[in-house]
């Protein structure tokens, strides 16, 4: 059988300090005195004046007086030192006993957080097993869930973990399927405009709808600024030239600047399409036979 181990029981209410101590007492009996001798100098001093001629006398009392001075402070701090070196001692020894009490309380410690580590990870694991399984019927990436790292502790509502990663997969729904709409929104529009929808799509990660739709209609109408002037200049470069048989030629200098192609085809589409197909065909200037408006 293994050895189990026992804690040493110790009544804490049966610690009293076996100390016996009494207030610091210092018998300065000689104070009354030492206080009248020095009240006597101070008054013998009061009116000293400094003058040329006491000037090696006044510095001689003035190196006394600090010497005195120096004497005293150093009886003090040596007689100070004698009384709390009891207080010291005691002091030291009950350091002591609390550094021992701590260091087993941190051994203590680290046992009980290594097991609650492992409870705490065991929460942790279980919490993203119920988010996963709750996002697949939903249909939501579980990678989208905003982890709380409070839900991993013990004292946390299991009810009230579930019910907010309920709210939280709700609001992913709810903006799918808002971006669904404006992704629908977004490619119709791009369809009646005849631009690529893909980039406006992506637009929409980082603007509102109605910001990507302003943007297709100012990017259209400028397309076709473009497209106008070109078309403008291209006509009026061909409405000065000359037209000689299969040949544009440059009235002034005869040099030939382009040529005619005569194609044969077939066309068949939506009465839109081909709407579409004949204003082009007006709109560049481009000769045609059997098109009907």
């Amino acid at each position: 059988m293994a050895e189990t181990k026992q804690l040493i029981t110790l009544d804490e209410n049966a610690v009293a300090f076996p100390v016996n101590f009494a207030p610091a007492q210092i018998d300065f009996s000689g104070y009354n005195q030492m206080k009248d001798q020095i009240d006597q100098l101070h008054d013998g001093l009061e009116n000293y004046e400094v003058t040329k001629g006491n000037l090696k006398e006044a510095k001689s009392t003035r190196a006394k007086l600090n010497k005195l001075k120096k004497v005293i402070k150093g009886r003090k701090v040596e007689i100070k030192k004698k009384a709390e070196a009891p207080i010291k001692d005691f002091n030291d020894k009950v350091e002591s006993l609390v550094a021992e009490i701590d260091d087993s309380s941190s051994k203590i410690s680290d046992g009980i957080k290594g097991y609650e580590d492992q409870e705490k990870q065991a929460r942790h694991e279980k919490n993203l097993k119920h988010i996963e399984a709750i996002c697949e019927l939903a249909e939501v990436d579980p990678a989208k869930i905003k982890y709380q790292s409070s839900w991993d502790n013990k004292s946390y509502s299991k009810t009230k973990f579930e019910t907010e990663v309920d709210q939280q997969i709700a609001l992913i729904q709810q903006e799918q399927a808002q971006l669904a709409d404006n992704i629908k929104i977004v490619s119709e529009k791009a369809e009646s405009l005849a631009l690529p929808a893909d980039h406006w799509i992506k637009e929409l990660d980082n603007n509102p709808l109605s910001s990507v739709l302003d943007a297709m209609a100012d990017y259209k109408e400028d397309l076709d600024a473009v497209s106008k002037a070109q078309k403008e200049t291209k006509l009026n470069e061909l409405n000065s030239l000359k037209k000689q048989g299969d040949k544009y030629v440059d009235p002034k200098t005869g040099e030939v600047k382009d040529k005619i192609i005569a194609l044969k085809l077939e066309v068949k589409g939506t009465k839109w399409q081909l709407k579409q197909l004949y204003r082009f065909i007006q709109d560049n200037g481009i000769e045609y036979e059997g098109l009907e408006d």
